[in-house]
């Protein structure tokens, strides 16, 4: 008897390819696509999922590192939607931070000849 293997839910990927990189070596796949789809069917953004997992290893301490939760039990806290939030305010912050930075002040450096000219009549 050979096992179907079900799809994907969209985002999964996404989130798996972020989550990856810092899961334990007990994580697994299968267990974390199931988690995700139950709660995509329960309402829950793939975006805010997705989001939450980013924001959840940018503010993670290094001290924390070791105790990674299983991506399935992560999910099933539903901490995404605390951690969406935070890692949304970030990208404002950073995002405003970048644009104030490619803002040049164009300013009069004071008055040309043709200036002092026309305000003189």
């Amino acid at each position: 008897m050979k096992k179907v293997r079900t799809p994907e839910p969209d985002g999964f990927a996404t989130f798996w390819a972020v989550w990856q990189p810092h899961m334990r070596h007990t994580d697994g796949r299968g267990d974390a696509r199931e988690a995700f789809r139950k709660h995509i069917l329960m309402g829950a953004d793939p975006q805010d999922i997705i989001d939450g997992a980013t924001g959840f290893f940018r503010f993670m301490q290094e001290k924390d590192k070791p105790y990674v939760p299983l991506a399935a039990s992560w999910l099933n806290k539903e901490a995404y939607a605390d951690w969406a939030v935070k890692e949304r305010a970030y990208q404002a912050r950073m995002a405003e931070q970048s644009q104030r930075a490619n803002v040049v002040s164009i300013g009069p450096r004071g008055q040309t000849a043709f200036l002092k000219q026309y305000e003189g009549r």
